[in-house]
């Protein structure tokens, strides 16, 4: 019963993902998506900017920086980084860096003040970002301040087909020199059997996903492969939800 267990863990887990090594996964991304009141919002941004200013202030360690985003439905998305999934950063770890910048005092209370709006927490899990599925490694916040955030639900017996389609799709994206950084990434820690497709952009113009790419392949006379790809691997998956998300610098360090 117990290498029943472990097996089935395993299986949850990883998805038997041999394909994917330590060496493909780029960073670990922590995504916590929150939902504020109409008559909390106002409160919320100043405390939140409160902590991005201290963070400024002190310039605490890169590590420990962060990117707020807004979505469509008025939700804010708090992005944190680590590089492997066992420094996952937590409230505690924030504490103790704001700690050392002498800011201690200004961030529990801030914290504090946060936790007494009407704030709910839709969802916070790890994904890890692929580089063979991404087209960079990393990219300019500040140059592509808008993103389309995709989710899609996939099962284990699909994922090699899956992992296929997705280098495939990466290559022709960066032979045909487009433009807009596409990052993607597998779920990992509350997230697993989910894929998570990035699509960065400059202005809100493009704000079309995965329909953006299709003018620039069609010009570039690859069109038709880019839709085969896209179509097989909208066959393979699941469950499909969109964020559509828009930087907030003030909020972010």
């Amino acid at each position: 019963m117990k290498n029943l267990l472990l097996i089935l863990l395993i299986s949850n887990l990883g998805f038997s993902q041999s394909s994917i090594t330590q060496k493909d996964i780029e960073i670990c991304t922590q995504l916590t998506l929150l939902n504020v009141s109409k008559e909390d919002d106002v409160n919320f941004k100043k405390h939140l900017k409160t902590i991005a200013d201290k963070a400024k202030e002190f310039k605490i360690d890169y590590e420990y920086d962060w990117l707020t985003y807004k979505t469509e439905k008025g939700e804010y998305l708090i992005v944190n980084f680590s590089d492997d999934l066992k420094s996952i950063l937590t409230l505690s770890d924030y504490r103790k860096v704001f700690t050392i910048a002498n800011s201690g005092q200004a961030f529990n209370k801030a914290i504090s003040e946060i936790s007494m709006l009407d704030v709910n927490v839709k969802f916070n899990y790890v994904k890890e970002m692929i580089l063979p599925w991404s087209t960079v490694s990393e990219m300019s916040v500040s140059e592509f301040p808008y993103a389309e955030m995709i989710e899609f639900k996939i099962s284990s017996q699909s994922f090699n087909k899956i992992d296929k389609v997705l280098r495939q799709l990466s290559k022709l994206l960066k032979d045909s020199n487009y433009p807009f950084p596409l990052e993607t990434s597998r779920g990992a820690i509350g997230a697993y059997g989910k894929i998570t497709l990035v699509w960065f952009y400059d202005d809100t113009d493009n704000f079309n996903g995965m329909d953006t790419p299709k003018g620039w392949m069609k010009n570039k006379g690859k069109l038709k492969e880019y839709n085969s790809l896209l179509n097989e691997f909208l066959t393979l998956t699941d469950k499909r939800k969109n964020y559509k998300l828009s930087y907030v610098k003030e909020l972010s360090n």
